[in-house]
C-alpha cells in the first residue's frame, strides 16, 4: 500500500513538472486570455505580468502556484522529505515521508503509515488544523485595503459655541431628541498606503447628509434685511396649535479620511479607526412647521453657508461603526445670523 500512495504523489510530481514545462507556451494561449496565470520559482526567471494581478511570493524555490482571475487555484511546495498542497477551498493537504513512517495530512486528520519488524501499519489520528499564523504556506492571500465610509447612518444634531450677540434670546435652542441627522454615504474609494499589508489607507467618496434641527421654541426663521431673525409664532400666529417646527439642510458630502485598522482574530476582524475632514455643498434648505392638521413649508437658503467642512471621526468593529462631526465652520453666513457650530454624532445602521 505504501508503495501505491509513493507511486501517486510521484505522479501528482510529474504532473506539476509537466505543468511547470509548458509556461512558455501558455503566453500566446487562449488560456492567457482567460487570465489563467502559472507561476514557479523553480525557473529562476524574472517575469512581469501583463495584467493587473500580483503574485504572492514565497521564501521556498520549490514552490508552485496556479491562479485564476487573482486568486490562487492550487499552491504546492516541495519540502524537506515531502510536499504541502492546497486547492482552492477545497482543502489543505501534507505529505511526509521519514526513515520508518510516511504521514498524510488532510485537514484535522493525519493517517500514519508505519514500517516496523513485524509489517505495516496504518494509524489514523486527528491534529489541530492549521493555524494561518503558524504557517504561512496556508495563509490566505489578503485582500485589498477597504475603509468604513459607505452606508446608510443616522445620528443626533447640536449646537456648540452658540453665541447670540445682537439678538434678545437663544430662540435656536434645540429639542436634540428629534434632532436627527440621516446620512447616506453612496459611493467609496480607498487608497493604500501599504505595499505588503492592507491595515492603512486613505477613504473618500460622496454622501447626503440631510440635518433636521428641531426647534424647542415655537418660532421659525425669516430673513429681514438680509438677516435671520425669529419669528414667534404665538404672536404671528396665536391660533395655531403648534406641533413641531423645525430647519432642514441637505449636503453633498466629500471625505478625506485616514484610516488605521487593527486585526484581532483571523486577521478579518478588525478594530477600524479614522479621522479627516469632510467637505459640503449646500444642495437645498427649508423651514417646516406643523400645525393642528396642516404643515408649512418655506423652501430658501436662510444665509445658510453655502460650502462648508467640518472635523470627522470614525470607529468601530466590524460593520458596527460610531462617528462624530464638528464642523470647522459657522452655520450662518459671517453676520447673517447666531454664530453657532453645528456637531452630529451617530452611528452607521447598515454598510455598504
Amino acid at each position: 500500500m505504501k508503495k501505491l500512495l509513493v507511486m501517486y504523489f510521484a505522479l501528482a510530481i510529474g504532473c506539476s513538472a509537466y505543468a511547470q514545462n509548458t509556461i512558455d507556451t501558455l503566453k500566446t494561449d487562449t488560456l492567457k486570455k482567460k487570465r489563467i496565470l502559472i507561476e514557479d520559482s523553480w525557473s529562476n526567471k524574472k517575469k512581469k505580468a501583463k495584467t493587473k494581478q500580483t503574485f504572492q511570493k514565497f521564501e521556498h524555490q520549490d514552490t508552485m502556484k496556479v491562479e485564476f482571475m487573482n486568486r490562487d487555484v492550487v499552491k504546492a511546495v516541495e519540502t524537506e522529505g515531502g510536499a504541502k498542497i492546497k486547492v482552492g477551498k477545497i482543502g489543505k493537504f501534507a505529505y511526509q515521508e521519514g526513515r520508518d513512517t510516511t504521514k498524510i495530512r488532510i485537514g484535522g486528520k493525519q493517517i500514519n503509515i508505519i514500517d516496523g519488524w513485524h509489517g505495516t501499519r496504518i494509524k489514523i489520528e486527528k491534529v489541530h488544523p492549521w493555524d494561518p499564523d503558524q504557517d504561512k504556506f496556508f495563509m490566505e492571500k489578503e485582500p485589498e485595503f477597504r475603509g468604513h465610509w459607505a452606508g446608510f447612518e443616522m445620528g443626533i444634531n447640536g449646537f456648540a459655541n452658540e453665541d447670540y450677540t445682537g439678538y434678545s434670546y437663544d430662540f435656536m435652542e434645540l429639542d436634540m431628541a428629534k434632532s436627527i441627522a440621516v446620512n447616506l454615504n453612496f459611493l467609496q474609494y480607498d487608497i493604500s498606503l501599504q505595499k505588503e499589508r492592507n491595515t492603512i489607507g486613505l477613504v473618500t467618496g460622496l454622501g447626503l447628509e440631510w440635518n433636521n434641527y428641531r426647534f424647542d421654541n415655537d418660532i421659525t426663521l425669516q430673513k429681514v434685511n438680509g438677516v435671520i431673525q425669529p419669528l414667534d409664532l404665538s404672536v404671528a400666529h396665536p391660533n395655531w396649535d403648534i406641533k413641531k417646527t423645525k430647519l432642514t439642510t441637505l449636503y453633498l458630502t466629500i471625505p478625506l479620511l485616514m484610516e488605521f485598522q487593527i486585526p484581532v482574530k483571523y486577521k478579518k476582524r478588525r478594530i477600524h479607526m479614522s479621522a479627516g475632514v469632510v467637505g459640503g455643498l449646500r444642495l437645498g434648505s427649508h423651514t417646516k412647521i406643523k400645525h393642528g392638521g396642516d404643515k408649512d413649508k418655506d423652501h430658501d437658503d436662510f444665509k445658510l453657508k453655502t460650502l462648508r467642512y467640518a472635523a470627522h471621526a470614525r470607529i468601530g468593529y466590524r460593520s458596527l461603526n460610531f462617528f462624530a462631526t464638528y464642523g470647522l465652520t459657522e452655520l450662518f453666513e459671517s453676520g447673517k445670523g447666531p454664530d453657532l457650530t453645528p456637531f452630529t454624532v451617530g452611528i452607521t445602521l447598515v454598510s455598504f
